[in-house]
């Protein structure tokens, strides 16, 4: 069996601990202990002040670039801080739709979380960038969705009949 075989068989008990993890931080209410779990799988300590303030622009939907530009550049950024700042960055166009930093910075974040648990030898950082991009992309995807849905009908949006 392929590597990609076995985590495909493991893919439930990973999202399991992961989102379980992240409802646990999440009840503590504050951004911190996200970005503190994230440093298990390369984000630096030093890394996160940064980050929450990136979180706090994201969320007041106000201008990332300085931001985003000061962790990238910041020396010895990790490759995580350097990924979640440009996949936020990158949210202010050229996406083929409707997002919001703040969703975009939250999935980003919580995306990451894929790889708190042992993915099977993978790298933890690539898995935690994989899951950030993965994240960034189905939080204001989904929320595009859903909000579509009532438009077209369920029934219409689940229909295998081609239009």
């Amino acid at each position: 069996m392929s590597d990609g075989d076995d985590l495909s068989r493991r893919a439930g008990d990973i999202f399991s601990f992961a989102a379980q993890m992240s409802f646990e931080d999440a009840m503590v209410r504050r951004l911190r202990y996200h970005l503190l779990r994230l440093t298990v799988v390369g984000l630096h300590r030093d890394e996160i002040e940064g980050l929450v303030e990136l979180g706090r622009l994201s969320f007041e939907e106000s201008d990332v670039t300085g931001q985003t530009a000061k962790i990238k550049e910041q020396a010895g950024a990790s490759s995580l801080a350097f990924a979640i700042a440009d996949i936020v960055e990158r949210a202010d166009g050229g996406v083929g739709g409707p997002v919001s930093h703040r969703g975009v910075f939250i999935g980003a974040v919580l995306g990451a979380y894929a790889a708190m648990s042992n993915v099977g030898g993978m790298d933890q950082t690539v898995v935690a960038i994989l899951g950030a991009i993965g994240g960034a992309i189905a939080t204001p995807a989904s929320t595009f969705i859903a909000d579509q849905i009532p438009i077209v009908g369920l029934t219409e949006y689940l229909s295998l009949k081609e239009d």
